[in-house]
């Protein structure tokens, strides 16, 4: 689980007057709409006696979330304003204060930035020009997975495991015949651009979607990864004119859980009637890769490709690989599970905040003990060996007209 990167927490529709706990990164927080209608976020935790903030209220005036315990008041920045028990008179001290994370709505989500880092050099949120574009029809959806994140979002921007696991998106005997045209890489994004021959497809009234293509027909996708968010965007060119959008926010709970926030759009057959038929293929492919993805060993992304094979068909899928293991190996931004779990439940760990990183350049203390990271490496041996690794996958195209970009 990485930190310094925007995360979805909930969807916009759910924090409404009352406080709203969610979990990211393995962290209880407390989502909460003040006076003005902006979210805040803070960490699920108050200072005095561990009380859940998301047990409480907001307080009458709304700028502030109240513990249930004693009455503790919070404001969005994390800053406890009001301890009743010591009279109106009281000054509050200014290190009483939770982390509070940044946070932004977009695309009918709450996105919450987990980390400490100044606003400019944080990666974007990616864009989904889609929404809100009278030329598309858009659907929301949301799948938990019992699997690791980064395994998730692999899976999502693996084309060759369609032809098996997918019947509406590949043929086992075309899998031969699919192939990469090209790969786009860049620090925190990838993309690239397949071709394959899916089968001919079915349903809807009197069997009308057979008219949408052919059999075998070849057939643009276009698979896109964002670290922010740890976002997969798929592309189908169907026909011209005629495309499907699918943008996967993949959030991690925890070590073992992923909640996946998704948005589905289409350019084509754009009235309610359609909707229907069209969640219910989204919510049957999110199975069909759940049940590969959760049963997949080992469980979690395999640090190297030393006791795993790879062929070039997962060259696409290399390039996420790399951009992760580099905010692992250089930044150091990878939550240490080994050292947070020796301290559970002894003492509150919490991912660090833009409030925490400017007390502690002016020598402020913080109360809570921020959450472990491991340190960059100095040597990373383990990243110029993956990275030679890719570049044995990307440079092999006798086969194929594929381009790298970085």
């Amino acid at each position: 689980m990485i930190i310094n990167l925007w995360y979805v927490a909930e969807w916009s529709e759910t924090v409404k007057d009352k406080p709203v706990k969610t979990k990211v990164l393995g962290q209880d927080l407390v989502l909460f709409r003040d006076l003005t209608g902006k979210v805040q976020c803070l960490a699920n935790v108050c200072l005095h006696r561990g009380g859940s903030l998301a047990g409480g209220w907001v307080n009458e005036k709304r700028d502030c979330v109240v513990c249930p315990y004693h009455g503790w008041e919070y404001d969005g920045k994390g800053k406890c304003q009001k301890i009743p028990s010591e009279g109106k008179d009281f000054t509050v001290p200014p290190r009483f204060r939770v982390d509070a994370y940044p946070v932004e709505e977009r695309y009918g989500m709450i996105w919450v930035f987990m980390g400490d880092l100044p606003e400019e050099e944080r990666y974007p949120i990616p864009d989904l020009p889609q929404y809100g574009d009278p030329e598309w029809r858009g659907l929301p959806a949301e799948y938990t997975w019992n699997a690791e994140a980064a395994r998730v979002v692999e899976n999502g921007i693996d084309i060759a495991h369609a032809s098996f696991v997918h019947p509406v998106f590949g043929y086992p005997s075309t899998a031969p015949d699919n192939y990469i045209d090209n790969v786009e890489k860049h620090e925190w994004w990838g993309r690239s651009t397949n071709v394959m021959f899916p089968p001919q497809l079915k349903g809807g009234f009197l069997g009308w979607r057979k008219l949408i293509r052919k059999d075998k027909q070849e057939t643009r996708v276009h698979p896109e990864w964002q670290l922010p968010g740890m976002v997969v965007r798929i592309q189908i060119d169907l026909r011209p004119g005629w495309q499907i959008v699918m943008f996967d926010a993949n959030t991690p709970v925890d070590e073992h859980t992923t909640r996946t926030f998704a948005w589905q759009f289409r350019s084509f057959m754009k009235f309610k009637i359609f909707d229907k038929g069209s969640h219910k293929r989204l919510v049957t492919i999110l199975e069909e890769d759940a049940r590969i993805v959760e049963a997949a060993n080992p469980y979690y992304l395999p640090e190297t490709l030393a006791n795993e094979v790879s062929v070039k068909s997962d060259k696409f899928m290399s390039t996420f690989r790399m951009a992760r293991r580099k905010l692992i190996e250089e930044k150091g931004w990878h939550i240490d599970l080994d050292k947070r779990d020796s301290f559970k439940g002894r003492t509150v760990l919490t991912v660090p905040s833009p409030a925490r990183r400017e007390a502690r350049e002016n020598g402020q203390k913080w109360v809570f003990d921020a959450m472990p990271t491991i340190p960059p490496v100095k040597e990373p041996q383990a990243l110029k060996a993956f990275e030679k690794e890719v570049v044995g996958l990307t440079t092999d195209s006798a086969n194929s007209n594929e381009s790298i970009v970085d």
